[in-house]
């Protein structure tokens, strides 16, 4: 696959999507950098402009992630979606009532807990990771509809398994917001702007999860279905 490699941002430079950033760039516990160009998180695609699909392109896009439920996607859906140049999937990264926020409202929702639930589902854990392995020589992005919850759960677990520090993880999450507060053009329900947020005891939350469940980010995900050498091949996908 060709990629650009004279290009390298963590945000992106794009027109109608505000979240889209590179993993790369981040030290790890053996000294080591991950890599540019390998993955990419993001939020919804639907608004971006031919210039920006033409920037991922020659960015190196070749695969992508849709983490949403097949409503969001039908409403908003995905530029990529027939693309003949990057393969796209959609892999619902979902727990039951969290698209419906008036029962998301009722039911008193923290998203710290939807986070330990979305782990807890590992079958999907292990079906969005065999789905990196098929496509490991390509630049992947993955997008939930704000590029925060279920996309900041994969993009930890990413950086956790190549041995990025918590701190690092928790201020990638962070982030979020600073980049979305300005462009919310589809507004929560009164009494949820909280939900708009990406608070770090959130993903701290998830994170401490992980290592007090599972040990390590290794572990955990040997425990979704993966094997020592689908791990290896992970991190060595986005580790220098």
């Amino acid at each position: 696959m060709k990629r650009n490699t004279g290009l390298c941002y963590n945000k992106l430079p794009m027109e109608g999507a505000y979240n889209v950033r590179d993993l790369g760039g981040y030290a790890t516990k053996n000294g080591s950098v991950t890599r540019y160009h390998q993955f990419l998180r993001s939020d919804n695609l639907t608004e971006i402009s031919e210039a920006d699909q033409s920037f991922l392109e020659h960015y190196g896009l070749g695969a992508i992630i849709d983490l949403r439920g097949r409503e969001e996607t039908l409403i908003y859906p995905n530029p990529f979606r027939c693309s003949e140049k990057v393969r796209y999937i959609n892999l619902p990264f979902i727990t039951d009532g969290v698209l419906d926020l008036r029962a998301v409202k009722e039911k008193g929702f923290r998203p710290e807990v939807f986070y330990v639930n979305l782990l807890e589902y590992k079958e999907m854990v292990c079906k969005i990771f065999r789905f990196i392995l098929e496509n490991a020589d390509k630049c992947i992005l993955f997008h939930c509809q704000a590029g925060k919850d279920r996309t900041g759960i994969l993009a930890m677990l990413l950086l956790g398994v190549c041995g990025v520090s918590k701190e690092d993880i928790i201020a990638n999450y962070e982030v979020t917001h600073t980049y979305l507060k300005d462009h919310m053009e589809i507004r929560l329900d009164e009494g949820l702007e909280e939900l708009e947020f990406s608070r770090p005891e959130w993903i701290e939350t998830a994170y401490d999860h992980i290592i007090t469940e599972y040990g390590s980010f290794r572990l955990y995900l040997m425990a979704c279905g993966l094997s020592g050498k689908e791990i290896r091949k992970i991190r060595k996908k986005l580790i220098l």
